[in-house]
């Protein structure tokens, strides 16, 4: 109806992705990228379970907006830790959430290889868009200013995606693997087509890689995608465009709140 075509359409809960999440997850451990350390999370006391960003809701800590994930902020953008909402409600039961320590792994974006490859890297990879070029920057802040926290890649069962390797109940966090997912897919196309992936996702490879966005998911393209790929051993994207979104009610549409029109429906009432 779009004039769209998929050359591959296949599934980021696959074999390929899970191998190239435990491949950079590994290579990223082997160059001191990633630490254990104890955290404070937000345990469900009714449900008897730690709760994921996306188990957690309440007012953004940096702009107030209310009804907001654990994670990002869809109204500002600020990426955050879950305890940092505040008045957090737990979404599976309602109750508010008590704290409870529990062992997580961080990449360390903090690591000065981090921060002098993103302050160079993020400039050329959304030049096209300066307000883009601008957000990122402020959310490095100037160089010595070190403002990158390390990045919690894991979360406690029940989850979903993969385990961590040599992690019994440790699992990726979603945004740690769903970009790689586009890795996975091609594998999967690649191997159905007799193409050479390597030559695609090597680091100077000559071929061009894009992503097309939503402006709330900027952080974790721009930022975390891009620093995984680079210190793993792979090629980066050439450029990302990151752009906003329809609202209902001046909120943005959204799936998971069921504000949302289907593709269909955009075209079976003429829109």
């Amino acid at each position: 109806g779009f004039h769209v075509d998929f050359d591959n359409y296949h599934s980021t809960h696959s074999d390929e992705t899970r191998f190239f999440a435990n491949d950079i997850y590994g290579k990223l451990k082997a160059a001191g990228l990633v630490e254990v350390r104890p955290i404070e999370q937000f345990f469900d006391p009714v449900k008897q379970m730690f709760l994921p960003d996306r188990y957690i809701k309440g007012e953004c800590p940096k702009c107030g907006t209310a009804d907001q994930y654990g994670d990002s902020c869809e109204s500002c953008g600020a990426a955050y830790a879950p305890t940092d909402l505040k008045n957090p409600v737990s979404a599976v039961s309602g109750a508010v959430p008590v704290r409870k320590s529990s062992d997580h792994y961080f990449f360390k974006l903090s690591d000065p290889r981090c921060q002098e490859f993103l302050r160079r890297a993020t400039r050329e990879v959304c030049k096209t868009q300066p307000e883009a070029v601008n957000k990122l920057q402020e959310w490095l802040g100037e160089a010595g200013e070190n403002k990158l926290t390390d990045w919690d890649i894991s979360r406690d069962a029940p989850y979903f995606g993969f385990e961590i390797p040599d992690a019994p109940g440790k699992y990726f966090y979603v945004w740690l693997d769903a970009p790689i997912g586009y890795m996975g897919s091609f594998k999967n196309l690649c191997s159905k087509n007799g193409l050479d992936f390597n030559e695609y996702f090597k680091p100077d490879s000559t071929t061009e890689l894009y992503h097309f966005i939503g402006k709330d998911i900027l952080y974790f393209h721009a930022l975390f995608w891009p620093a995984e790929l680079a210190h793993a051993g792979f090629r980066t994207p050439t450029k990302i465009f990151a752009h906003g979104f329809l609202t209902v009610d001046g909120a943005k549409m959204s799936k998971s709140r069921g504000t949302f029109i289907t593709a269909r429906t955009w075209l079976d009432v003429g829109l």
